[in-house]
């Protein structure tokens, strides 16, 4: 299995939370909380992707996100993850596992956020 569909509300609470934890000023439009950027990275906590290892330490290599229109609180999101690649590299403290990721969401059946990341994990 190598994509999983999962839904994410976006409240006030988790954006402000989000942005604290990585010192980013909250923005507003509208009165509305606008999530950071990055957070839909954190969007897999909410969803048992299989192809991980379970307590395997990630770290992420790159990163990148397009916006058709800004992440807001009061959204509902249907997201879907698919695993593109996985990849096996030497390095120099072992075995590295580079998983290639796409995330897409959609609000209200439009597509709203993609995010490309790579997730290493070591020694797997």
């Amino acid at each position: 299995m190598n994509k999983i569909r999962f839904q994410v509300q976006l409240t006030t609470d988790n954006i402000v939370q989000y942005a604290h934890s990585i010192a980013s000023p909250l923005q507003r439009i509208g009165g509305a909380a606008v999530a950071p950027s990055t957070m839909p990275v954190t969007f897999w906590k909410t969803a048992d992707v299989p192809w991980l290892p379970m307590k395997a330490a990630m770290i992420h290599g790159t990163q990148q996100f397009t916006y058709h229109a800004p992440l807001m609180a009061g959204m509902n999101l249907n997201c879907e993850l698919t695993l593109l690649a996985v990849e096996h590299k030497n390095g120099r403290s072992g075995v590295l596992t580079f998983y290639t990721h796409s995330l897409f969401c959609c609000h209200r059946g439009s597509p709203i956020a993609v995010a490309e990341t790579v997730l290493i994990g070591r020694g797997e």
